[in-house]
């Protein structure tokens, strides 16, 4: 800036390059103090729209007992349960994002070990095992070859094929199960970026495998196995101030509720051995148990065997809920189960 000094009393004057120099001055001004205002009421809209989406659910832990969101009420809706659980988990400002994980698959080939010949052992022909020990007298064996698939977050995949196709291979590779066998080093799966290694080390528990065999403590009740899956999946923060111990207690409810099973929350599990809750509803409860992890990535075996074909559709339904609302990927090998169970949505790949 130039300025000129005349004479004393006469003051001083600014030249016209100051003029322009003092507008340019008060234009940038201005237009940073608009994009600061701009900035700071699109903030303010998306936090008024975010508490709008927010308002439109009620919270599934402060609901009124007999609404559609109280698990203890005839009037129970699942489908509007998971959405307001939704809302409030993922919908507010102090909830973490919803995670999500597809799964691609090109040239996949799975290998495993065995013998050509078996015998009961006993104590003559226990001699002959002795090179099975070295790894002697076993041969490759070949389960899957070339399969290739991509499934997308909310998508449900349903695996058809005879015993002893590797359908529960497949279902293992995907979810990271791979004792007992071993995977071609040319085989290519992603889980939308993250590979196999990284996902069964660094996000273990995002993708989860159900083996069709049902094992639990059998001295412990229903609603304590239940109740410490649930505890052991408690997010670390916890939108509307709910206390872990409420939050994991509200989740077993609905879960229970779901199934059918909120009659057996103090009887035992029991096993083969230790007298507790039926075949069907133990099922029921290995089922409710690996639903309360939420994984975005879940691979079910054979998870419908022991139950009636309500159940069984019940069960498809519930998956079918967690795609649309938590956009979770489910695959799932069923078998014997009615039309209705096949009916809710599934892509259909044969092995």
């Amino acid at each position: 800036m130039i300025i000129n000094s005349p004479s004393a009393g006469r003051g001083f004057s600014i030249s016209s390059k100051d003029d322009g120099a003092f507008a340019d001055s008060n234009e940038s001004s201005k237009a940073q103090t608009e994009s600061e205002r701009s900035e700071a009421i699109g903030v303010l809209a998306r936090k008024l729209t975010a508490q709008s989406i927010q308002s439109s659910y009620q919270s599934p832990f402060t609901a009124e007992k007999g609404s559609r969101l109280d698990p203890d009420s005839d009037n129970f809706n699942s489908q509007a349960w998971a959405k307001a659980f939704y809302n409030v988990r993922y919908g507010s400002d102090e909830g973490v994002p919803a995670r999500v994980a597809g799964v691609a698959f090109q040239n996949l080939c799975v290998e495993g070990t065995g013998s050509p010949t078996d015998f009961q052992s006993s104590v003559g022909n226990s001699v002959l095992k002795i090179p099975a020990l070295f790894r002697r007298g076993r041969s490759r064996i070949e389960i899957l070859r070339g399969i290739d698939g991509l499934v997308l977050p909310g998508e449900q995949l349903c695996v058809l094929g005879p015993p002893g196709s590797g359908c529960s291979t497949l279902l293992k590779t995907i979810a990271g199960d791979t004792h007992g066998f071993t995977v071609h080093p040319s085989s290519l799966i992603n889980h939308q970026g993250i590979t196999p290694k990284e996902m069964s080390t660094a996000y273990k528990g995002e993708a989860i495998y159900t083996a069709e065999v049902d094992n639990h403590f059998p001295e412990v009740t229903v609603g304590d196995t239940l109740y410490f899956a649930a505890l052991t999946r408690t997010p670390r923060i916890i939108p509307g101030g709910v206390s872990r111990e409420d939050y994991a207690s509200h989740l077993r409810d609905v879960i229970m509720a779901m199934f059918g099973i909120s009659h057996t929350r103090n009887t035992r599990v029991g096993n083969d051995f230790i007298r507790g809750v039926s075949g069907g509803e133990r099922k029921r409860v290995t089922i409710a148990e690996a639903a309360l992890s939420y994984a975005p990535l879940q691979c079910w075996d054979n998870s419908t065997r022991g139950l009636d074909s309500a159940n069984a559709v019940e069960f498809c339904k519930t998956l079918r809920t967690q795609c649309d609302v938590f956009q979770s990927t489910t695959l799932v090998a069923i078998y014997q189960s009615p039309q209705a169970a096949y009916d809710v949505g599934y892509y259909f790949p044969c092995l």
